[in-house]
């Protein structure tokens, strides 16, 4: 076998190919997968905020002589805490007519920051910020 078939044979030797695509492609299927993970836990803070919005707003349209704004602020901080986030952090708001009987409506917004973990420290260099802000407001008519 001469100096230049083993050249030509070298050329079309495939052994690692494989080994090669995978390194090349990992990174992006570990990237892709850390975002399906981190986005799926800020859908879930949402739902939680969403829901605690929903239990305020209900507690407030309720015509109930014994309620009071920090009994609905006490209603979604509990709601808040027992799914294990700090209520410390919520920003509670309240328009429209709370409690008291009438046709008008009655709004509850919440506000919080939240920090992803791998994606918040990329933010934190490109953009000097590392939280986003969570934002639902729940609108009910007074009963």
């Amino acid at each position: 076998m001469s100096r230049f078939d083993r050249l030509k044979a070298l050329g079309r030797d495939d052994r690692g190919q494989a080994l090669v695509e995978f390194a090349l492609i990992m990174p992006f299927l570990l990237l892709f997968l850390v975002g399906i993970v981190e986005f799926g836990r800020a859908w879930n803070q949402h739902q939680v905020i969403t829901d605690a919005a929903r239990e305020g707003a209900r507690k407030a349209v309720v015509f109930d002589a014994s309620v009071t704004v920090d009994t609905v602020e006490n209603t979604i901080k509990r709601a808040l805490a027992a799914a294990g986030i700090n209520p410390a952090g919520a920003t509670i708001t309240g328009q429209g007519t709370w409690l008291l009987d009438s046709n008008e409506n009655a709004t509850v917004s919440i506000s919080l920051p939240y920090r992803f973990i791998f994606f918040g420290a990329l933010k934190q260099w490109t953009t000097g910020e590392s939280t986003v802000q969570l934002r639902t407001s729940v609108t009910m008519r007074n009963e």
